[in-house]
This record gives structure tokens, C-alpha cells and sequence, in this order.
């Protein structure tokens, strides 16, 4: 069974499946907006996905941004993400420029977690110590926009994420057909069973729909809604969302 980790008084791992939403405003002004509809919404985890930002305006101020955030979410985990374009992003990056924007969103230390890219293996090590400097947790992951990799490739990658010194791991695939969604479910359930941090997965598309609101059944941790749009194929309203995680818990947990 996999461990549980606190992000202030959300427990990843623990109970219910947790509600994330994503922050993809490319102004200043619009991301301060929308944390407050987040917060609203009364979503567990705000994920801000700042490479919508650094699309918009590459100059953008990434290390006076967190701690202002931060402030619009009350007790609300801040999870920092710049997501690449190779996997479902908006900007693309070298390795370099990668770690130097991750690393800005870092440096004032108001992040509570931060997503860091599997892909990443050259600047992997450096980001994760930093996070570890920083007090904030880590989440490894990886997205394969495309399709869905075998069963036994997605078990490796999601055993090589907790390898690097992950606190939580996490893979997204792309469901052509019901066969990839049962496929991206077993490896959920072996991973869960094998490894010993919070596994998150998801199938992405309106085929992998399921795999949002039945994930805990399997052993993923945390899902994705939308509060004003989606950030990634296949979510949903978190309202409704959070009514059928529900369902899906009080029936699990008896």
C-alpha cells in the first residue's frame, strides 16, 4: 500500500481521493481571479499551471508570482507546474530553461508541492534538491499526449519516478479505447501495491473519463476538475466530480 504524504492539511494517499484544479490564466491579473473561483469551488489542491503564463509573456515575474498566489488560496496546497508542450503544455523548453523557471517558482518558498517531469533526466536530481531546499514536496510525472504505453511500461516508469525521490508519482495517457483504460487501471493497482509513495493516474479523453471518477478504487490518489476550463482533455466540472468521488468513496471505504 502506498504512503500517504500532508500537503498543510490535505492527506495525498489517505481517505478520499483528492480534487485538484489548475490555475491556467496568462495574466497576472487573470490568475488572481481565478484562485479565488478555485478556492471557491472548495477543491482540495490548486495546481498552477504556469507555463500558460510563460506562453503569454516569457518574461513573466515567476519568482514574485507563488507568494501571491499563495495568498489567495488560504489553506489551500499550491502545487507549481510548468508544463512542456511534448507533454500537454504550452511552452517549449530545453533542459535549461526547464530548471530555470522551475526554479524561480521555488525560490520563495511558497509552494507546496511542485511538479517535476520524469523526461527531465538531465536536470532531474538538481530540481529535486532544490524542492528539498525549499521545503516543498515532489511530484514526478510524466504525460504521454499521444496514446497509451504498454502495462509493463507504465509500472517501470511510475517505479523509475519514485526512484528519483519522488513524494508522490504520476502518469497521464491518452485512451484511444477501453483497453487502455483497463491497461492504465492494472498499472495503477500494481504500482499502488509495489510502491511505497501516492500514486496519481489518469487516462485523458472522453474514453478515460472513468478513470477520473473511479480511480481510488484502483489506487490513485488524487483526480482532475475544472473549475473554468480544462487544463487537459477529458475533466470535468469539479462539482460533479466531487459528487461522484463521493459516491465512489462511501462505497469503497465499507
Amino acid at each position: 500500500m502506498s504512503g500517504v504524504v500532508r500537503l498543510r492539511d490535505v492527506a495525498v494517499g489517505e481517505g478520499r481521493v483528492k480534487i485538484a484544479a489548475s490555475l491556467c490564466s496568462p495574466t497576472a491579473e487573470g490568475l488572481f481571479e481565478e484562485a479565488g473561483r478555485v478556492t471557491a469551488a472548495g477543491v482540495d489542491i490548486a495546481e498552477w499551471r504556469a507555463d500558460h503564463l510563460l506562453a503569454a509573456r516569457p518574461d513573466a515575474p515567476l519568482r514574485e508570482l507563488p507568494a501571491a498566489v499563495r495568498a489567495r488560496l488560504g489553506a489551500m496546497p499550491l502545487l507549481l507546474t510548468v508544463r512542456s508542450a511534448e507533454e500537454g503544455g504550452k511552452v517549449t523548453l530545453d533542459d535549461t530553461a526547464y530548471a530555470t523557471a522551475v526554479s524561480a517558482l521555488l525560490d520563495d518558498g511558497s509552494g507546496d508541492a511542485v511538479d517535476l517531469e520524469l523526461a527531465r533526466g538531465s536536470v532531474l536530481a538538481g530540481l529535486v534538491d532544490r524542492a528539498r531546499e525549499t521545503g516543498a514536496r515532489v511530484v514526478v510525472s510524466s504525460h504521454d499526449v499521444t496514446g497509451t504505453p504498454p502495462l509493463a511500461e507504465m509500472v517501470d516508469r511510475l517505479a523509475a519516478m519514485a526512484a528519483t525521490g519522488a513524494d508522490v508519482v504520476k502518469i497521464a495517457v491518452t485512451a484511444q479505447d477501453p483497453l487502455d483504460v483497463i491497461a492504465l487501471l492494472e498499472a495503477t493497482c500494481t504500482a499502488d501495491r509495489e510502491l511505497d509513495v501516492p500514486v496519481v493516474t489518469m487516462a485523458m479523453g472522453p474514453v478515460g473519463l472513468v478513470s477520473r471518477l473511479c480511480g481510488e478504487v484502483f489506487g490513485s490518489a488524487v483526480t482532475f476538475g475544472s473549475v473554468d476550463s480544462a487544463s487537459a482533455p477529458g475533466q470535468i466540472d469539479v462539482g460533479r466530480l466531487r459528487d461522484v468521488v463521493g459516491l465512489v468513496h462511501e462505497h469503497t471505504a465499507r
